[in-house]
């Protein structure tokens, strides 16, 4: 870490300055050193953020400096410092003291600029954590912690205590000592072992899944940041939800059924995208006597075979890409295929073959509307081959969900979904013609489909959300009171005559 100082900045300035932003960046050191050119200090202490133990400045002395002259000026800084010159350099020894006591420390740098070789304003220094305190963190009592509070989310990083996510909301783990870039090593060591230290060390970042036996399955999302590693944790559960648990509509269960077509989850990240394609395999596992292959990055949710077999494979470590996998899985006998994420052309393009040739597939997108979900698939490909594209969307889409997760009263969270049904002749129209606004009066008025503002309604009447966190699911407020008061749209009433 560097950091700059002004011409008005002193030996102390720098000092604060520049341990204040190790600290926020890394963690508490338990030794620290900081160089510029011809000057190092040296700190000790076993909570450098309150009080320092040790403290060694030793800078390059002018010509002619005796010992002497500069015992004589230690003494009258009257700081209790101690003093050692040899070979040109000299060392001055700092008696312990606190934060608090850091003005008193002033006479320092007037001792330091009269007598070293080169002034030590506008200087840059180098600051660099030699050891740190170690806190014992062990991630296996974390992620304990992290199910106590039914947190979703844990988010560990140097210079921070740990973050939680509970109902969407981040909030400290304040009992909790401050993490530093040494906690953070032996946590991603504890989690991924040296083959994910090292492709942090190389990538720079990395996904990877972690099982805590007896609690769940953890995705794993490393990164660097400050010079430091991070690490955000997702918790799945051991088992995959059932449908009832998960507050989806059985028009969505009926999907599974199915024996060829493709079908979206939509949201953004965190809306229960995951949660409700684990639901959807799990059932068709249950049901059907099948041959589930999943693509996914990392693998989140573990299956066991039931009626069906499941072939969970992960991209970087089963395989290079989606769209690699999703082609090969084709001449892998499957009946089902999960693909973690469409994220682009080639990807879509193997997808939409897929499901041509009689095959369910499944997939997710960070889209946030159904009609934005077929939009952005089109908008992957050139403008040449749109219209095929649009013709394959159009004969073999089974559906779209789109989920946004909203607080319930009493505490937890329950999806708001939009649900457009496709294989029926106005919708594959409407896509047909491009036409693809004419697709919000048909989810309107189709007794199967839900738009957002419907769906909002049926949980504030059912007394699920409150009338505040139902509207923020809806398109406008104006949509959510037509809802309440029986209006249904002129435009769908109109397209289904």
């Amino acid at each position: 870490m560097l950091i700059g100082s002004q011409s008005t900045s002193t030996i102390v300035d720098v000092f604060r300055i520049g341990l204040t932003e190790m600290i926020r960046a890394t963690g508490l050191p338990e030794e620290a050193v900081f160089n510029t050119d011809g000057c190092e200090i040296y700190v000790k202490g076993k909570n450098l953020g309150n009080r320092i133990d040790t403290m060694r400045v030793m800078f390059d002395l002018r010509d002619n400096i005796t010992p002497e002259v500069l015992e004589a000026a230690a003494a009258n800084a009257k700081l209790g410092l101690r003093v050692k010159c040899e070979e040109g350099k000299c060392s001055l020894w700092v008696p312990p003291f606190e934060w608090r006591q850091l003005p008193l420390l002033a006479p320092l740098d007037g001792l330091i600029e009269k007598h070293s070789k080169r002034s030590m304003r506008s200087q840059t220094w180098s600051l660099k954590a030699v050891s740190y305190i170690s806190n014992s963190f062990n991630i296996n009592v974390l992620i304990e912690a992290m199910r106590a509070r039914n947190a979703s989310d844990m988010h560990l990083r140097a210079g921070n205590r740990p973050f939680i996510r509970v109902d969407n909301d981040l909030q400290p783990l304040s009992d909790m000592p401050i993490i530093t870039s040494e906690d953070m090593y032996q946590f991603v060591l504890q989690l991924g072992g040296q083959q994910e230290i090292n492709a942090l060390e190389t990538e720079r970042e990395t996904s990877f899944q972690y099982h805590a036996a007896g609690i769940g399955y953890l995705r794993c999302s490393g990164y660097v940041k400050n010079e430091a590693l991070a690490v955000a944790l997702r918790l799945i559960p051991e088992e995959p939800p059932p449908f009832e648990e998960i507050n989806i509509p059985d028009v969505v269960k009926s999907v599974c059924h199915k024996h060829r077509g493709l079908f979206l989850v939509c949201g953004v990240t965190g809306s229960g995208k995951s949660t409700t394609l684990a639901a959807m395999i799990d059932y068709i596992n249950q049901q059907r006597r099948s041959h589930i292959i999943t693509i996914e990055d990392p693998v989140e949710y573990v299956y066991t075979d039931k009626k069906s077999i499941i072939s969970q494979r992960q991209v970087g470590r089963d395989t290079h890409s989606f769209a690699n996998a999703l082609r090969g899985s084709l001449r892998e006998d499957p009946d089902v295929i999960l693909v973690g994420e469409m994220r682009d052309m080639e990807t879509i393009r193997a997808g939409l073959s897929a499901a041509e040739t009689g095959h369910l597939v499944f997939s997710t997108l960070h889209t946030t509307t159904s009609v934005d979900t077929i939009n952005r698939m089109i908008s992957y490909f050139p403008q040449n081959e749109r219209d095929l594209i649009r013709q394959e969307i159009a004969y073999t889409l089974q559906g779209v969900v789109c989920q946004r997760l909203l607080r319930k009263i009493g505490g937890g969270r329950v999806p708001a979904v939009e649900i457009l049904l496709g294989g029926r002749p106005i919708v594959r129209d409407a896509i047909l013609d491009g036409d693809l606004d004419k697709l919000y009066g048909i989810i309107e008025v189709d007794s199967d489909m839900r738009s957002f503002d419907q769906y909002a309604v049926e949980l504030y009447q059912k007394k699920i959300v409150t009338r505040e966190e139902a509207i923020s699911a809806c398109s406008n407020e104006e949509g959510f009171q037509r809802i309440i008061s029986g209006i249904k749209s002129s435009e769908g009433r109109r397209l289904l005559k």
